[in-house]
């Protein structure tokens, strides 16, 4: 089975490589700015791509790719309206596209969404973004996933916003697996040990709802209702306690080489691809009929 990505936002292409790592093929990507978009060029030279996102129509995309739809669609759309490190506009912010993300959603209508943002997106954004997903009709999950909780050495939490078509359950070919309309449940499954990759994580869930932790108390944080966001990870996970002191060998300035600026820009915008795996791996073990949670085929 033919598994296809549509990467929007792409950046210099940190979900791709995390999504053909998974199996998918990515098949078209979109980006603005000129030094991410000729890195993508650089490695995706083949890959048919789109500049500006309101140029994306689902007849541009067929005329750029022949297809009509994908398996799915992924969109690190904007963080600076949500980013501790802006303004915080939010919505009045001019580089707020989201509904633009939307919009291609809503025309392509792939099987799967993935949305990607910063973690302050959790207070500003987040509930707005669930129930435009759920308009279009998808059922939608969202986890916090630090880069640290895969054994990179620096926090980074990201919101990850899952989406799946109501329509499409693939995972009813299984016994047992999933609950409502027949989607998994993804965030009461488990890593496998032999495919997590990273030592610290030692094969912990990804919890549902929030806990009941002091250190959220008194914070606006949106209800396990709105999406059951994934948040509070064990303390093995926190981003804090997965080293007991940073190793001397790790330089704290890069050296000097050509564009060192731009690329520093790019890295800081950019996912981790070991950080967004496991979620497009699930996702492609379901399309595929490999979903470790259902058992036997039927």
């Amino acid at each position: 089975m033919s598994l296809t990505h549509f990467s929007l936002f792409s950046g210099i292409g940190g979900i791709d490589l995390a999504a053909e790592a998974a199996g998918f093929t990515s098949v078209c990507q979109c980006e603005w700015a000129a030094f991410p978009a000729a890195v993508l060029a650089s490695h995706w030279p083949e890959v048919p791509r789109f500049q500006d996102i309101t140029t994306v129509t689902k007849e541009a995309f067929f005329e750029k790719t022949g297809l009509r739809t994908v398996t799915l669609i992924s969109g690190g759309f904007p963080c600076q309206p949500f980013s501790t490190a802006g303004r915080q506009c939010g919505f009045h912010d001019e580089r707020y596209l989201w509904p633009e993300m939307l919009r291609v959603i809503r025309e392509l209508q792939p099987r799967w969404v993935l949305g990607e943002n910063v973690a302050g997106f959790l207070r500003m954004g987040l509930d707005k973004t669930l129930i435009d997903l759920e308009q279009a009709g998808y059922d939608v999950r969202v986890f916090v996933l630090p880069a640290a909780a895969v054994g990179a050495w620096h926090e980074r939490k990201r919101v990850f916003i899952i989406g799946s078509a109501a329509s499409h359950t693939p995972c009813q070919r299984h016994r047992g697996c999933g609950q409502g309309a027949g989607h998994p449940n993804l965030c009461e499954r488990q890593l496998p040990q032999d495919e997590q990759g990273w030592q610290g994580v030692d094969g912990a869930a990804f919890p549902c709802g929030l806990p009941d932790d002091p250190h959220h108390a008194g914070k606006a944080l949106p209800q396990p209702g709105l999406g059951r966001v994934a948040d509070g990870f064990p303390a093995q996970m926190d981003g804090h306690s997965l080293w007991a002191k940073e190793p001397a060998d790790i330089p704290r300035l890069t050296e000097e080489v050509p564009n060192r600026s731009k690329r520093m820009k790019t890295l800081g915008n950019a996912v981790s691809p070991p950080q967004v795996f496991p979620i497009l791996k699930y996702i492609a073990d379901i399309e595929t009929s490999c979903c470790p949670m259902g058992g036997e085929e039927l």
